[in-house]
């Protein structure tokens, strides 16, 4: 009984170790803000920003007239 009570709190540790090693992957490849490089989220969403900014409808309309 006791060694199992070892064994499941070291499970739970490597499984903690596991996820913290997971969000920090997520974080780093997805959702860093570094300038130098972004990541993948928060560069796809500048990318939207920017799309929006140019409003493209605007200038349809001017063509038009």
């Amino acid at each position: 009984m006791r060694n199992q009570r070892g064994q499941i709190a070291v499970e739970y540790i490597l499984l903690l170790l596991v996820g913290i090693a997971v969000a920090t992957l997520i974080v780093s490849q997805f959702v860093s803000r570094n300038p130098e490089s972004p990541g993948f989220l928060v560069q796809k969403w500048q990318e939207i920003i920017t799309l929006i900014g140019e409003d493209p409808a605007d200038d349809l309309q001017q063509e038009d007239n």
